[in-house]
Formats: structure tokens, sequence, C-alpha cells
């Protein structure tokens, strides 16, 4: 630690760091305690040394901290949790708010602050069960102070400290500090250094979903539009994470790399667990601004959720925009198309009286002969969707046909990128166009079918989910013979030859799932070959699940989301076919498969395995009953506490469906074990913010299932007992709020 080799010293911390969290806390207490005084030791090495060290260890440290008082951690994981907090507490972040002065080295300043940032940004400083709220007005104090640093090391850890302060609204914020910091942000949002202004910006998206800010935000408006769109423009940290897909003018016949491409994650369509992290904090990637996040995006999505907000920020916006497109140079022009469409969701009340003459420049630009020009400006176009199929806009066919007119030959582009966004904007068209597609249906399909042929992998799984979009949107209309036969049956038959793990597995079940629920007896000769598939893939998946838990570091982790999916498939087959389904559950046991679906550890399959249950007892009750004694104490366990809220939700409805369907007498078995489960679910606390819409719409389900189950089983002989055993205030809001019956 005391090395003069700086690669040294950090390499001593990092073995260090990993010893500290191989045996824990309380066997390192001496190392921690000496690693705190060295702080003060007189040689700069010795210093630069702890404080790497300290700095690793707070970082893995406030991972911790979730364990601390979460049920179902083990008592050593909360210990350690308890031992981490009173060191830092009592120890670390006195000192690193000392040592983060302005008459510290550099290098010190810059250690204490990263360290006090792994804090403040792990929520540590918000949340007062860790008992270190007390540091907050301090913390926030060092920022302000080092916020006249001139250094861009020093700034860069400063920004990122007060987004987090606006992004969670600290207790310790007032009004008067709020507009110091949001000023102080907006100077480093112009900042000459690149990674300054990067972390500078990322705290105007979070004004919007703060209305404390929005005063102060008003009133930088003027100000602040003009320094978002200045940021859209390319730099060169945009230049460096660009693929050659999105640069090459004809490279549709490159094969794609497997490496390249992104994991696909089966999307149910009533999952309500929210795409946030344990912290809360919004997962960026799945917003519609990609995963590698730049100066760029965070000034673009500033400005999408800001317009959400001041609509009249119209008005600072559309000079900026109207000079960046007459600019010469394209990239002026392509920070022009960002502008618009970043405002074009929330703000075209405000554009409407331009948004002809805007869609006809939006429409030249989607050929222009530079590809990131063309593919800005297809995604700019899908932006106004809304308006351009709203019922209310007198000229919306002949412009629906002139956007299509534009938008399909882009989707046949020999550059990827173009391709992409081409076909992913008619897919955020055809979500709001709906029936009125209906006429264009020929074009839409051959586009499609051709597009098939050309497309490399990436773009094919924006294919296949578009044509999900389409069946949804023009019903059985695609049931007719000559789009059967040019599209429907060449899905069905790909999604029979691809293999398990290939990457177009996924998106082709979910699109024959989709194909299914809609057209229904219409594809019924294609569904016993599918179902076949389908459920040998869900065994073999299960199979190899179970080996994989046992020896994970020796097989291939199984592709689990395909078996969720198949899952879904199967549902929506009986929903499709209804009644008519009856010869494929008996043939091929279908509803078996449920119980391999609950046993799965995987969230995703045991939530699509409820969902399957639910359907199968609307119409099925006579096949699923041989199942029950398997899948009802499954039922209870998916009601418990650290399950997900999609999980429990399903698993409430699979309860109250098959509730309503057998005799009244074939669930009191389970009702001792299957009451107490949903009266605890009535009774939970400490819900996070970004759980609330789960969590209402799974109190709701409960208290339905909860009446069901009085109508028609012995609970309704003790119901009594059973209010009586909810507090009389969670009672009332239950009765008010969700329905249960008094």
């Amino acid at each position: 630690m005391a090395d003069s080799e700086r690669a040294i010293r950090q390499t001593a911390g990092t073995i260090l760091t990993a010893m500290v969290q191989k045996i824990g806390f309380s066997a390192c207490g001496r190392t921690l305690e000496q690693l705190v005084e060295a702080l003060g030791h007189q040689t700069q090495a010795v210093v630069e040394g702890s404080l790497s060290a300290i700095c690793k260890i707070v970082e893995d440290g406030v991972a911790v901290l979730a364990s601390v008082g979460q049920q179902g951690s083990s008592p050593a994981a909360t210990q350690e949790g308890q031992l981490f907090v009173t060191w830092a507490n009592g120890r670390v972040i006195p000192r690193m708010l000392d040592a983060a002065s302005p008459s510290s080295p550099t290098h010190v300043r810059l250690s204490s602050l990263e360290c006090l940032n792994h804090f403040a940004l792990g929520g540590a400083f918000v949340n007062d069960k860790y008992g270190m709220q007390q540091h907050a007005p301090r913390y926030l104090q060092v920022l302000g102070t080092l916020a006249n640093d001139t250094n861009s090391d020093i700034l860069q850890p400063v920004c990122k400290g007060f987004a987090c302060i606006i992004e969670d609204w600290w207790s310790c914020l007032t009004p008067q500090y709020c507009e110091v910091i949001l000023k102080f942000m907006l100077k480093a949002s112009q900042n000459p250094e690149y990674e300054v202004r990067l972390q500078a910006l990322a705290v105007w998206a979070s004004c919007a979903s703060q209305p404390d800010s929005w005063g102060v935000v008003q009133s930088l408006l003027q100000e602040l539009v003009p320094v978002l769109v200045a940021n859209m423009v390319y730099a060169d940290a945009d230049y460096m994470i660009l693929e050659p897909s999105q640069v090459e003018n004809d490279n549709a016949d490159v094969v794609d790399s497997l490496d390249s491409i992104k994991p696909r994650f089966h999307a149910e369509s009533n999952n309500v667990d929210g795409d946030e992290d344990e912290n809360g904090k919004i997962d960026r990637a799945s917003h519609g601004w990609g995963a590698e996040w730049t100066a760029r995006k965070a000034a673009a999505s500033s400005l999408d959720e800001l317009s959400s907000v001041f609509p009249e920020m119209v008005q600072h916006v559309l000079p900026q925009i109207e000079q960046k497109l007459n600019h010469s140079s394209w990239e002026q022009q392509e920070a022009g198309v960002l502008a618009l469409g970043a405002i074009g969701v929330h703000c075209q009340g405000k554009l409407q009286q331009f948004l002809p003459a805007v869609l006809g420049l939006l429409l030249r630009l989607c050929d222009s002969p530079q590809p990131l020009l063309r593919s800005i400006s297809c995604w700019c176009v899908s932006r106004f969707g809304g308006w351009i199929f709203h019922e209310q806009n007198p000229s919306r066919q002949q412009v629906s046909g002139s956007v299509l007119k534009v938008i399909l030959p882009r989707c046949l582009d020999r550059n990827k990128r173009v391709q992409e966004a081409a076909i992913s904007a008619l897919m955020t068209l055809t979500e709001h166009g709906q029936a009125q597609l209906v006429p264009y249906l020929d074009d839409i399909v051959q586009t499609i079918v051709k597009a098939a042929q050309l497309y490399q992998l990436s773009n094919q799984r924006i294919l296949y989910d578009t044509v999900s979009a389409l069946v949804w949107a023009v019903g059985r209309e695609l049931g007719k013979p000559q789009y059967m036969q040019a599209l429907v049956e060449h899905i069905f038959q790909r999604f029979q030859a691809v293999p398990d793990h290939d990457v177009l597995a996924l998106p082709l079940c979910e699109c024959v799932a989709s194909l299914s629920q809609v057209l229904g007896e219409l594809v019924a000769s294609a569904l016993p070959r599918v179902v076949m598939r389908s459920f040998r893939s869900v065994n073999e998946i299960a199979m190899a699940s179970q080996v994989w838990e046992q020896q994970p570091d020796e097989y291939e982790r199984p592709p689990v989301e395909l078996m969720a999916c198949c899952c879904d498939l199967f549902a929506s087959i009986l929903e499709g076919l209804q009644d008519h389904a009856r010869e494929i559950v008996q043939q091929f046991s279908l509803l078996s498969v449920i119980g391999l679906a609950l046993r799965n550890k995987s969230a995703r399959v045991r939530q699509s395995g409820f969902w399957l249950m639910a359907v199968g007892a609307v119409r099925y009750i006579d096949r699923l009953l041989p199942h029950l004694p398997e899948l009802m104490p499954l039922c209870v366990q998916g009601l418990g506490p650290t399950v997900s809220l999609t999980v429990s939700i399903n698993a409430v409805r699979a309860i109250g469906e098959v509730c309503q369907q057998v005799q009244p007498e074939v669930l009191n078995p389970y009702l001792q074990a299957l009451v107490p489960a949903l009266l605890a679910i009535l009774q939970r606390g400490n819900i996070q913010r970004w759980q609330m819409q789960g969590h209402h719409e799974l109190l709701r389900g409960v208290c339905t299932t909860m009446n069901r189950l009085r109508q028609r089983t012995a609970v309704g002989q003790q119901w009594g007992a059973v209010c009586a055993g909810l507090p009389a205030d969670i009672l009332a809001k239950l009765q008010r709020n969700y329905g249960l019956t008094p």
C-alpha cells in the first residue's frame, strides 16, 4: 500500500478489498482501522493507497446495505451490513467529508468525493434505516464548495452528486439550494470538457419528475433549451460507439456477429414489476434512448421529459430546430431532427399548425444520402404517429398514405441501421394506426416478406415484433388467403425449424403467439405442430434448468425466457381457439406443463405458468382438476413476500379462476394455507414508489379472489373471523378502494 508505484498500490488495494469481501468485516476490524488511520500519514503514496482501498471497500459495502433488515436475508449478511454501517458512520464518512476540502491535494479531493458518492448514489444518505442521513447536509455543503473547483476531474463527481440529490429530492434540499444547484448544472452543461457535460446533463430529466424543481427550471428554460439542443450534435464520444452498420451506406449483406446482438428478454404484456432497479433508479436503456449513454442522448432525453411538463417550451425550441435544419452540415440537421423528435410526443398540440410542413420535411430527409440522417428521420416521423392517425386530423388518410409511401421503401434500405429505424417506425405507426392500415395491407405485407429475405438476425427480431403489432392492429384481415400464404405460413414454418438457443426463437415464439390468439381457427391446422414443438421445448428446458441449477459452471444456462414464452403461447392458443382447443389440450396433455413452469426458479417462467393456469381454468377446468393437488401449494408459494409482483398477481388470478369453476369442496384442503397468504398480502407495508402500480393491482386481485372464496367455499362461514384478522383501518381501506366485501 505504501509502494511508490501507483499500479502496485492499486493492485494491493484490490486484493485487500477482495479479502474483506471474502472473510467479512467482522474479521477485518483491525485492518479497516489501519486504513482509516493511514489517511493521516505524511507520505502521499500511503494516503493515496489507503483512499483507493477504502473507496473499493465502500463500493462493495454499499451493495451489502441492501441486505440489512431485509426479509429472507441471512443473519450473517445482516450482521455484515450492520458492521459496515457502524464503520462507515463513525470512521469513514467524517474523514471523507474532511478530506474533500479545497485545501487537500487533487487526488485526495477526488478519491474522497468518489467515496462519498458511493454512499449518496446507493441511497445511504436518504434512507433513515442506515443512520447516515445526519451526513447529508454536510455532503451537500462539500459539493457546493467543490463546485468552485476548476479541475474537470473534480467537477464530474460534483455534478454526479448534485444530480443524485435532485433526483431523490433530499430532505435537506431547500428551494434556495435547488436554484443554486440547477444554475450551476446549467453552467456545467456547457463545460468544454465532455465528461463534465455528460454528468451535468443527467439532472434535467430528473427535474421533470420533481414538481418542487419546476419553478426554477421554468425560469431557466430560455437559457437551458439552446444548451440542450447544442449538446445533441454528434460528438467524438458518439462516433466512438457507432457501429459500422450505422455509417456504411451498403451493408445489408454483412452478417451480424452473434456477439453484437444484445440479449432478448420475453416481454409479457401484463408485467407490472416496472423497469427500475432495487434502488428505484430508472433503467435508461429501456426507455428508447439506447444502452450507451452519451451527452447527446442525455440532452435529447431531457428535452423529451421536460416537454411533458413544459409544453410551452416549444417557443424556445422551434427557433433552435429551424436553425439546425437550415444548416449546411448534415450533423447539425441531424441534431435538429433529434430535437424535433424529442418534443414530438408531448408537444403535438403546440406543434399542430406546423406539422404538415414538418412532416413533409422529415419525409424528404428520410431519403438523405447520409444513413444517420435517414435513420433519425424515420424515428422522428414515428414520434408523430399519434397526430398522423388521429381522428381529428382531417387529412389523416392522405398523410398516412404519404408516410407509408416513404417508410416502407426505407424498411428495405441497404443500410442496416436505417432498416432498423424504419421497421421500428412501421411498428410504432402500426400501433397508432390500427384498423386504418387495412387499405395499405398489401404494400405492408409485401414489404415485410421482402424484408424477411433481406434482414440479418438483429433486424429480423424487430421484424417479427412488427408482425405481432400488425396482427393486433388489423385483426383477422391478416388471415386472408393471400396474406396467409405469403407471410403467416412462413412464420409458422420458421418457428418450427429454429433451435431453442437461436436468437430468433424467442421473437418468433412471441409472434406465433400473437398470430394464434388473433387469428384463432384460421391457423388451427398449423397449431398441432406448434404445440408439439413448444411442448418439447418446455420439457427439455425444465430438465436443463434442474441440471444447470446444480452445476451452473459446467452447463450452459438454459433458455428459460423461451420456456416462459411457450407457456404464453399455449395460453394464446387457448384464448384464440376458445372451445375449439379441446382436442389439442387432450392430445398433448397441454396443461401438464404448468407444474414444470411453477417450479422453475425464473420469475418470468412462473408468472407465465400462472397465466396459463388461469386461462386453462376458464375453458378446461376438467383437464386442470387432476393437477390441482400439485398446483395449489405452488400457488400459495407464489403469494410469498419475496415473490415478484407480477408472479403474485398471476397466482391470485389463477386461484380466483379455479375458485369460480370448481365445486366448493375442491378447494377446502388448501384453504388453511391459502387464506393466511392472501391476508398477509393485504397487510403489506413499506411499498416502494416504483412498486405502487403493481401493488394496487395485486390488492385489487386479492380482494376479488377473497370475495370469490367467500361466496363459493367454506371461507364464507368464517368471514367474520377472517375480517377480524385485519386491522380496522386496513379493512376499511380495502372495502372502500378495492371492493372487499364487508
